[in-house]
């Protein structure tokens, strides 16, 4: 890996054990605006929530100044979406929506 991944947020640590293994360095969470709160030198973020967390995760995230990148669906409405645009503008940051249907062979 050439990434330097500082720190792993899931609320489940049974399901993020493999990772937690891998990446024995990384700061663990259960709560990713903790994990925001507490490490300011993370630059960007893997948003991989639930679908319903995706937009207030990424808010807070570039709210902070830390590029997104953001699992599908990005958002659930319209004013969502709209709101990460500004916010991302306002912000300088770099998104990304993620679409991993189209990432591999099949």
């Amino acid at each position: 890996m050439t990434e330097n991944i500082v720190a792993l947020c899931d609320p489940d640590w049974a399901n993020c054990a493999p990772m937690f293994e891998l990446l024995p360095d990384a700061k663990k969470y259960k709560d990713y605006r903790v994990m925001l709160e507490e490490m300011p030198e993370i630059d960007a973020c893997i948003i991989s929530t639930p679908d319903h967390t995706h937009a207030p995760a990424a808010y807070r995230a570039m709210k902070l100044g830390k590029h997104v990148y953001v699992q599908k669906p990005l958002t659930h409405t319209v004013a969502e979406a709209r709101l990460l645009q500004r916010t991302a503008q306002e912000m300088g940051v770099v998104t990304q929506m993620g679409n991993q249907g189209h990432s591999g062979d099949g």
